[in-house]
């Protein structure tokens, strides 16, 4: 180490040689000897003892000067700032917060913490109890698109479920009280069983029996086909009503948004004309809604603007009513130094209500 530090002092004091004379000199391990601050260019600030030494030995460094890109930070200290405090390998941080990282917050800040907390467990809970009804609601789903697909209504199921029911608890005769009629119905369609009355017909003689059979298939098509005429009407005058309801709706709000924009442009020309309007408003509101009880919601934005007139001319009344009346003026001139004859006409409701005072404390 000395040696190291006398070639170094050595070098420092002797004059640097020129760069085109210097010889060449075989590299030599950064561990053993330190390299010549004369070889800087000109112009450079040449290395002080330290730090030639810090240079030549590399343990001795600092650990801002090990950093290989020379940003004057060492690769561990990157590493940590690029990361989020208790953040894992992969940069993900813990479902919970840590005592620690709590510590480190204000009691506000732990407030909130703990709210958000509370908020999130109840938002997990909420959305376990949703995946946990998914499976259901998808079955529900299933059942509800394949009654519709296949037009079966809400009594036909429900006497499906009580005959599936019956089977299930054995209980015969019900299973057979709910099924015969459909099964009569099925043989009389198929031709292998006729109606009563076309029994008693083909006794009486009135018709054959294939003709009985043929008139006993046309009835229950027809009346198949009828029924499910009905079905679907039904079904269509529904969604036409659903239609106009919600055609209504949209009507009606493209007509209060009319409305309102024509009462708010009367409003804007009224309250530029009148300096008191501000003072006027909440009455003209308070107005409006008595005129519209007694004249009925608008129905056109040109009515709307009447009706807004009418409540406004109702709150101008109001307000001369507050305002008092003018005394006569005094024929010889007072103390005061005021003038005869008639005062100027009040110009807004404020100076009214001025003038009013002066005149009570005269």
């Amino acid at each position: 180490m000395s040696d190291d530090a006398t070639t170094s002092v050595s070098a420092d004091a002797a004059p640097a040689p020129a760069p085109e004379t210097a010889p060449a000199a075989a590299p030599s391990p950064p561990a053993e000897s330190a390299p010549s601050p004369s070889a800087a260019e000109p112009g450079e600030t040449r290395q002080s003892l330290l730090e030639a030494v810090q240079s030549a030995v590399p343990a001795l460094q600092k650990p801002d000067q090990k950093d290989d890109d020379g940003s004057g930070a060492s690769p561990a200290l990157s590493t940590e700032t690029d990361q989020p405090e208790g953040a894992d390998s992969e940069g993900k941080l813990p479902d919970e917060i840590t005592p620690e990282e709590l510590a480190k917050y204000s009691q506000s800040a732990k407030k909130r913490i703990h709210e958000l907390s509370k908020q999130k467990h109840a938002l997990r809970a909420e959305n376990e109890k949703l995946r946990a009804l998914e499976p259901h609601a998808q079955a529900a789903d299933s059942v509800s698109t394949y009654l519709r697909e296949n037009d079966i209504g809400r009594d036909d199921f429900l006497m499906l479920l009580e005959l599936g029911s019956a089977i299930r608890n054995g209980q015969w005769e019900k299973f057979i009280a709910g099924v015969e009629p459909y099964y009569n119905l099925a043989n009389q369609a198929l031709g292998r069983q006729l109606a009563p009355d076309m029994v008693r017909a083909v006794q009486a003689g009135q018709m054959t029996t294939e003709a009985a059979v043929h008139f006993t298939k046309e009835r229950l098509q027809r009346q198949l086909l009828e029924n499910r005429h009905q079905r679907t009407q039904h079904v269509a005058e529904q969604q036409q009503q659903y239609y106009q309801q919600q055609q209504q709706m949209h009507e009606r709000m493209q007509l209060a948004e009319a409305v309102k924009n024509q009462v708010n442009a009367w409003e804007k020309v009224v309250e530029a004309r009148d300096p008191d309007y501000a003072l006027k408003r909440n009455a003209v509101q308070n107005a409006m809604w008595a005129v519209i009880r007694e004249k009925g919601v608008p129905q056109q934005p040109e009515h709307g603007v009447a009706i807004a007139r009418e409540a406004y001319r109702r709150a101008n009344e109001q307000y001369r009513s507050w305002v008092p009346p003018k005394r006569p003026t005094s024929r010889s001139p007072s103390s005061t130094g005021r003038t005869t004859g008639a005062a100027p006409e009040a110009k807004s409701l404020a100076e009214a209500i001025a003038r009013a005072k002066e005149s009570a404390r005269a």
